[in-house]
């Protein structure tokens, strides 16, 4: 939506799930990556052309669930070997902010065939990490082993507060 000659207000909604399964030392890794944002932003057109600048706030749904099964031994959780598996989940602030650069402009009066491009970063926070123990000695993990398990993986994934963004376009108007 055109709000002046050189600002606009557009609507985005962005998704992607990757599965991504590995071993490593003994144990099985099975991790999914569910990436979900609506997206509320103000597009400036310094100049006249489609290049902008673009600010605004995303609705953060980005998640990430995680589960390590150890093969024939244990886990290593907060310095003390375990004969369990870990389910992980791995979230970050619900609502975060967006810079970016860009081209391209969605309302422009030129008709046919348009293309955006949008490079920003996302400040999604620091990633909340909830760690939960399965199988059968699940209920002897010590409190204090799995809380600081978790900040050594919040403290291992502390750059994801910043994710980026590269979005690509295309568009027809009539």
């Amino acid at each position: 939506m055109g709000i002046t000659e050189s600002l606009n207000a557009r609507l985005g909604v962005n998704g992607f799930n990757y599965d991504y399964s590995y071993t490593l030392d003994d144990t099985d890794y099975d991790l999914t990556m569910d990436l979900q944002t609506i997206s509320l932003l103000a597009d400036w057109h310094p100049f006249d052309s489609g290049f902008r600048f673009s600010a605004g706030m995303m609705s953060n749904n980005n998640e990430l669930t995680g589960r390590a099964l150890p093969v024939g031994g244990s886990l290593n959780i907060g310095g003390t070997d375990y004969d369990v598996g870990l389910d992980a989940l791995i979230g970050f602030n619900s609502t975060a902010p967006y810079l970016g650069i860009g081209w391209g402009n969605a309302v422009s009066a030129d008709k046919g065939w348009g293309f955006n491009l949008d490079v920003g970063v996302l400040f999604q926070g620091s990633p909340d990490v909830s760690l939960t123990p399965f199988g059968a000695d699940a209920g002897i993990v010590d409190a204090d082993d799995l809380a600081a398990e978790e900040q050594r993986v919040e403290s291992d994934l502390e750059n994801f507060k910043y994710y980026p963004v590269v979005s690509l376009g295309v568009s027809y108007k009539f």
